[in-house]
């Protein structure tokens, strides 16, 4: 028996769409026409003969073109290529944990470095409408954080193929002031990094559709420290008793994995 290549295997069109409201709803890219940064979508293909795949939806992150360059021309363990490993497996272990949430059910493929969709689910009613109007709020880039901070974590999401939010309700990392911990934590000018989901779901105020929302920011929040880790941000969680953890954005690292 012979492997179906992805010209031969269609998608189905009622999880693809449901997919691809997904990563809308959380905020991600997509990758069209199969070139990064963001989510590629495609047809799922069997691993071996007892692999029944036909139907479902495989998922990959790709970088950005220059990070995916860089490890093309290097081994294995060196700087670019680890951070593209690094950056592709926190991404996707992201997607398998916001996708339930989001009205699918996903696994990880570990053999094939991708995210498989099996089935659709029903969205909450409060996620099934338009887009609401760009929401008003604090700049997701606070006054008051370095630039050399701002300047960094826009570098390292590029490499990561992340965006950062531009505007109040852009989907995107955020950041936020970094409150001090206590009289000797000096946290001036650093970041505190979160994440913005889209405009539809940032609309989400209570109820199920809130704990959605919850969840899909936490989800991506968790995977900012190793995938912009790996790009050369100096990042790391703080996590206080009775306080709300901080993801902490310092500057750029010592070891990025491309000079410039």
């Amino acid at each position: 028996m012979s492997t179906p290549t992805t010209s031969r295997v269609r998608l189905d069109p009622v999880l693809a769409d449901r997919v691809m409201d997904a990563q809308h709803l959380a905020g991600l890219p997509i990758a069209h026409g199969g070139h990064g940064p963001g989510v590629h979508v495609r047809p799922a293909e069997p691993l071996n003969d007892d692999d029944a795949c036909r139907g479902l939806i495989a998922l990959h992150w790709l970088p950005s073109r220059r990070l995916a360059a860089a490890a093309a021309t290097e081994q294995h363990r060196q700087p670019a290529h680890y951070a593209q490993q690094l950056v592709v497996n926190t991404v996707q272990h992201a997607l398998t944990v916001l996708l339930p949430h989001l009205g699918t059910t996903a696994a990880r493929a570990f053999q094939l470095w991708e995210v498989r969709v099996t089935a659709a689910v029903p969205l909450p009613h409060e996620l099934t409408g338009l887009p609401g109007p760009r929401p008003s709020g604090p700049q997701p880039i606070a006054s008051g954080i370095r630039p050399d901070v701002t300047t960094a974590v826009r570098r390292s999401a590029a490499l990561a193929g992340l965006p950062v939010a531009t505007h109040p309700g852009d989907p995107g990392i955020t950041l936020r002031p970094c409150p001090p911990l206590d009289v000797d934590d000096d946290t001036a000018g650093i970041a505190d990094l979160g994440w913005n989901p889209s405009r539809r779901l940032a609309a989400a105020t209570s109820g199920t559709a809130w704990n959605l929302r919850t969840a899909v920011e936490d989800a991506v929040r968790q995977a900012l420290p190793v995938a912009l880790g790996a790009c050369g941000l100096d990042v790391w969680w703080r996590r206080p008793d009775g306080l709300p953890p901080q993801l902490r954005a310092y500057g750029p690292s010592e070891d990025p994995p491309i000079r410039r």
